[in-house]
């Protein structure tokens, strides 16, 4: 209106002149309007701007100079002295404020937000003789503005703690256009990217470029349903791959078969953490199978020893009960650990669990096994525990075992000794429990062993190479 254009000297009327105006017509308008002179002191206001002030005009009281609010406040709510508001600094300094908001309170209590719009006065000759203030109550706006800024806010920290992204792309001129979080999924420095063949080479993966182009067709065919639903991988500024999830729904114009694409608007979101779980999902899945059958090769050749040419079934079916179970115990040692490996000091104590703890005595330093070597130590241990129970040390109540390992040079040695019972007397034949233990602790736990039958007790040695996977 043309109170807010009084800047321009040539075209401004004098102060007075506008004092002139017809206070019906002042009344009429819808805003709030005042007018104070050099000193501050308001000189006319109209009845809306009485309205919103809740308090008459006194005109030359100091409390109501430059704006007669009973308080005056900026948006951080930090009180305004009567010089600091944008009425005085246009008086003062000739300032101009358009769509300035500020918080009012009256002498009620009641608070609302006002905005101003605020120019000076000038007389003829471009001197300042005043200033003039529009202002209304914009509570109810500016409180939807902030509720929408909140909505917002919370939609961008949702979108960023859930990895996910908008976007929209145009068909006329082949550009997509991302959010903040977009950009930082696809690895990008501006919200602009032009869709070209140069473009879309540099940025997705080459094998993932056939799905997501027929993907896109499907989701173009004016009689299908315009939805738009891909995974693909895009590349980063540091030259890494990200995997993306991206599904949108396509504008149309037009009906039926004869409408028209002419946007995608939709939202991505990170898969790579999914995929990396799906790729190690897999790969235990493959070391599960490959375990399990490992483990069914152990147990077949288990029983097919153990039973092979036994002339007692009940005592053979005894010794593969025990065979079988030491390899369960062990089984369940790693399962706990995730097959990641054992400790040996764990594996020799779920091995010795069965027999006389009194007699048997083990120790040494925290060493770690692999899966096979612990699967091969865990059978060979049980193996002469149980020797030593039925010949042994074990058969008889002084008898001992003395279990012990170090470790030296990235070797590990590893010592089975017992003393105290009878007389040894080598066997006449190697049956399958000689060959496991002397055999397949070789062969798994890539080492070599001695098993020694002198006359005062067995004694078994092994050397091994130290694990070096995970503690």
């Amino acid at each position: 209106m043309a109170l807010l254009n009084l800047d321009v000297p040539d075209q401004a009327p004098l102060l007075e002149s506008f004092l002139d105006l017809d206070q019906a017509i002042l009344d009429a308008l819808p805003m709030g309007i005042s007018a104070c002179d050099t000193d501050g002191y308001l000189l006319r206001v109209n009845r809306q701007a009485l309205r919103l002030w809740g308090r008459p005009l006194r005109s030359l009281d100091p409390a109501q100079r430059f704006f007669a609010s009973f308080r005056i406040e900026n948006l951080q709510g930090e009180p305004l002295q009567p010089e600091q508001t944008p009425m005085a600094k246009a008086v003062l300094s000739g300032e101009i404020f358009e769509g300035t908001e500020a918080i009012i309170e009256n002498a009620d209590g009641k608070r609302w937000v006002a905005r101003l719009n605020v120019a000076p006065l000038r007389d003829k000759d471009g001197g300042i003789v005043g200033a003039i203030t529009c202002f209304q109550d914009v509570t109810r706006e500016h409180d939807m503005r902030i509720a929408l800024e909140r909505q917002q806010r919370t939609f961008d920290l949702a979108m960023i703690a859930s990895k996910m992204g908008t976007w929209r792309y145009t068909m006329a001129d082949n550009i997509c256009i991302y959010d903040q979080n977009a950009q930082r999924l696809y690895g990008l420095t501006e919200p602009r990217f032009l869709h070209d063949e140069e473009g879309v080479k540099a940025k997705f993966h080459p094998d993932d470029m056939d799905i997501m182009w027929a993907r896109v067709a499907k989701a173009l065919d004016p009689i299908g349903d315009g939805r738009y639903d891909v995974e693909y991988r895009v590349k980063q500024l540091d030259g890494s791959w990200r995997w993306l999830s991206a599904w949108g729904l396509v504008e149309f114009e037009g009906e039926g078969a004869e409408r028209k694409p002419v946007a995608i608007a939709g939202a991505s979101r990170d898969l790579t953490d999914l995929k990396q779980a799906q790729e190690l999902q897999r790969l235990l899945n493959n070391e599960l199978s490959h375990r399990v059958k490992n483990t069914l090769a152990t147990v077949q050749s288990i029983i097919f020893q153990t039973l092979r040419g036994a002339s007692d079934m009940q005592a053979a079916r005894r010794i593969l009960e025990g065979r079988i179970v030491s390899l369960a115990r062990v089984h369940d040692l790693l399962t706990e650990r995730s097959w990641s490996g054992a400790h040996l000091g764990e594996v020799v104590a779920r091995a010795m669990a069965p027999f006389e703890a009194g007699q048997i005595t083990f120790g040494g330093p925290v060493l770690e096994l692999s899966p096979k070597q612990a699967l091969a130590l865990s059978l060979a241990l049980h193996e002469l525990a149980t020797n030593a129970v039925k010949y042994g040390s074990l058969s008889c109540h002084d008898g001992r075992v003395e279990i012990a390992w170090e470790a030296n040079a990235d070797q590990l040695h590893l010592s089975w000794r017992e003393s105290g019972g009878p007389p040894v007397v080598p066997p006449s034949r190697r049956g399958f429990g000689t060959r496991l233990i002397e055999g397949g602790a070789v062969r798994d736990m890539e080492g070599h062993a001695h098993l020694e039958f002198a006359p005062d007790g067995v004694r078994y040695l092994i050397t091994a190479a130290l694990y070096k996977g995970s503690a």
